[in-house]
Order: structure tokens, then sequence, then C-alpha cells
């Protein structure tokens, strides 16, 4: 455009030199008719190039400060904008060109092809990094946490636990697992008879008992306050005695030959039998939904989605090894997961069609209900433009053909300038008064 316009300025310049010539030749030979063509030719192009020269830049600027109906387009800023928008919207991006060509698109191969001849692994391990990254630090841990615990109970609640139950105890036994549980179950008693608040509890036992004994009449009060005076009862050695006698009992559960834990083997295939009855099942359920309804687990799942969040969200160079491991890992199985299906994908001319179909279909709807939305940016595109910017935009788009219309000018007005003068010398003869000289004589 620039070389265009530096051509237009300089076909000007020279038809005002020629102008200029043709001026001193007239004077110099006043009554020659070449020098008068050639100074009507002269007139025509200059009168011709600096109309058009202040047609063209009244379009853009004031030229040479004239105010009146020039610098069109700043003047017109926002009816232009405005009809550029539209324009881009209505025609040059219409709902129906722009459905035209994605209905002649061939969206997943080109998509297939952009992959094809690379390697995708790394671009997969990147985007999954960045989402986990992302998603660790807006994620809820309470909110994940009360979910987490929803659904892990409506699992439990769906699970009907009497089949399990049996079959562990079947298991249990069939692997001699039976006699383990017994001892585990004896060990744990054994351990709690031993504990201070079990001789608490025993203590408190025989208080209650002392108190209701010593209430039932007058007499048995007597007695009781008696006894106590001459140290006849002394619950605290009683307490003793029962904790110790209760051990040593325990402590005899342990043989294998014991009858209990014959009792508990023959009662434990006893109890999965049992279980697989409607009746045991009920039971089972109920326990299992009462268990379940008394069962917090939203602090202990709070807890682990911190943690693996905090593992999760850190950035490269956070954290300590093990949970850079971890991520790593998770990263990894994610990208081989994704890497795989997209294989499979590609090799699928079924899912390939569907894809097809629901991309076309997507984007389409995204064109009906968001086509506006392309005129709006071109227009907002447009005003950030200031009024030198947007004369510079148009310039550099229609800048050529504008230059050329000087150019025109120029000529036309030489070849009108070149007609007039043959017309006047060739076809029109003029009344000549005497003694008065004409343009051409």
């Amino acid at each position: 455009m620039k070389v265009v316009k530096g051509r237009a300025n300089a076909v000007l310049i020279g038809v005002a030199v020629l102008f200029t010539v043709a001026v001193a030749l007239k004077y110099i030979y006043p009554d020659h008719w070449l020098a008068s063509m050639l100074l009507t030719v002269a007139e025509a192009s200059l009168a011709g190039g600096v109309a058009d020269w202040f047609a063209v830049t009244a379009l853009f600027r004031r030229p040479l400060g004239f105010p009146y109906h020039t610098a069109l387009i700043p003047r017109n800023r926002e009816r232009i904008i405005e009809g550029l928008a539209d324009a881009v919207e209505d025609d040059f991006l219409s709902k129906q060109s722009i459905k035209a060509r994605l209905a002649e698109a061939k969206l997943v191969d080109k998509l297939i092809e952009q992959t094809g001849n690379s390697n995708i692994r790394p671009v997969i391990r990147q985007v999954i990094d960045r989402l986990l990254v992302e998603a660790a630090k807006t994620i809820d841990p309470e909110a994940v946490a009360r979910y987490a615990e929803r659904v892990f109970k409506l699992v439990l609640k769906r699970q009907p636990v009497a089949p399990h139950i049996a079959a562990a105890a079947y298991w249990a036994l069939t692997q001699g697992k039976g006699w383990e549980l017994y001892h585990a179950i004896v060990e744990e008693i054994a351990r709690l008879v031993r504990e201070p608040k079990t001789r608490e509890a025993i203590f408190l036992y025989l208080e209650q008992l002392k108190q209701k004994t010593a209430n039932k009449n007058w007499l048995s009060s007597v007695i009781t306050v008696f006894m106590e005076n001459i140290d006849g009862i002394n619950l605290q050695d009683a307490a003793d005695a029962l904790q110790q006698e209760l051990a040593a009992a325990v402590d005899e559960l342990r043989d294998k030959d014991h009858p209990m834990g014959k009792w508990f083997q023959k009662e434990l295939a006893a109890m999965a039998a049992r279980l697989e009855t409607p009746e045991w099942e009920y039971a089972a359920e109920r326990w299992k939904e009462g268990l379940i309804g008394r069962l917090d687990l939203g602090g202990p799942l709070t807890a682990l989605t911190q943690t693996v969040l905090g593992a999760l969200g850190r950035s490269d160079g956070e954290g300590d090894e093990q949970a850079a491991v971890y991520r790593e890992y998770i990263v990894d199985w994610l990208a081989g997961q994704v890497e795989g299906y997209w294989e499979r994908f590609k090799t699928s001319d079924t899912m390939r069609s569907q894809a097809e179909e629901y991309l076309k279909v997507l984007l389409a709807k995204i064109v009906d209900h968001e086509h506006h939305l392309i005129g709006r940016v071109a227009g907002r595109a447009l005003n950030k433009l200031t009024n030198d910017d947007l004369n510079r935009f148009i310039e550099d788009k229609v800048g050529e053909d504008l230059e050329w219309i000087r150019i025109n000018g120029v000529i036309v007005g030489g070849l009108a300038g070149l007609g007039l003068s043959l017309f006047l010398k060739f076809v029109y003869q003029p009344y000549v008064v005497p003694g008065v000289r004409t343009l051409f004589q």
C-alpha cells in the first residue's frame, strides 16, 4: 500500500510539474494551439488528481484542515464499527457458512492426523499433572469426605452381609482358623479382666449389692452395719479376690481341651449354617444397619482426603519424596489409561463416527446459541482501536484501491482535458468577433 501511495503522490507531483511547464510554454507561445492543448490537459489532470486526493484524504482525516464533511471515518466511527461487526457476524461468519464448513470437515480425522506423528504421552502427562494441581487446590476435603462417606455407606447398605459372614465362618472352619479366632477372643477377654477398670466395675457391683441387701429390711441393715464395723465385710478385698478368680477362670479357657473351646467350634459351624436362613439374614441386616448408622467416617476420611490432596497439590520441588513418588505414580497411571483409550479410539470406526457426530452436534449447538458473540468480539476488538489505528486498519485493507483512484483521477482528468481540447480545435468552430482573439487562434 505504501508503494502505491508513493506512486500516486509521484504522479500528482509530476502533473503539477507538467502544469508548470505548460504554463511556461503557453506564456512563450501564446498563439500555438499545442501549447494551449498541453495546458488544458495539465489543468484537467491536476484538477482531477487534487480533487481525488482531497476526496480520499477526507475519508480518514481533514485535508489542509478543511472542517466540513471531512474525516468521515473517525466521525462515523460507531456506525462503521457496528457495520463491520454485523458484516463479520452475518456475512463472513454467518451461521449457515460455519455449519456448512463443519458439515464438510472431518474433525476427528484432523485431530488424529495432528497427533499421529507425535508422542502424545508427555503432553497427556503435563495436562494431567496440571489438572491434578488445580483440582487439589480447589477441592474441599470436607465435601469430598461427606460424599465418600455417603457412597461408602450406600454401598454397604446395598451389599448383603449375611452371606459374607457365613462364607468367612466356613473359610475359618475349613482353614482351621476357628481355634485362632477363639484364642484371640480369650486373649482379649483376659486382657480386659486384668485391667484396673474391671476391678472398679466389680467393686461398684458389690457396693450396689450391699446397698440392695441392706435396704431389704431393718434386720438386714443392722447386720450389714455390724459386719462392716467388725471388718467382716471388706469390699476392696472382695473385689480383688473376684478379679483374680475371674482371671484364673479365663486362663483356663486357653486350654484346647477346654469344653468352652469345643463348644465355640461347634457353635461357629452352627452359626455359619444359621446365617443362611431368612431369620438370621434379617437379623444380620438389622445389625449391619445399626452399625452403619453409628459409624462416623467423616473425620478419618477428611484427614485422608487432606493428605492426598496436599500431596497432589504441591508444585515441583515441594513436599517429601514419598508424596512425589505417589503423585508420579498417579500421573503415570492416568496417562497410561488415557493413552490406551486413545489408541483404541483411533482403531475403532464406531467410536470415531460417534465422536465425529457428537462433536458436530455440539459445535452446531454452540453456533446456534453463541453466534452473536462473533459480532460482539469483533466490535470489542475494533472499539479498542484509536481513530488513527482505525484509519490505518482500513487503509491497510482498501488503501491500495483508494490510491489507484487518485492515479485514475489524474489519468481520467488528463484524457478529459485532451478530449475537450481536440473538440474545441477540430469540431467546435466559434464565431469570431473581429478584433477579438480566441484561445485557439
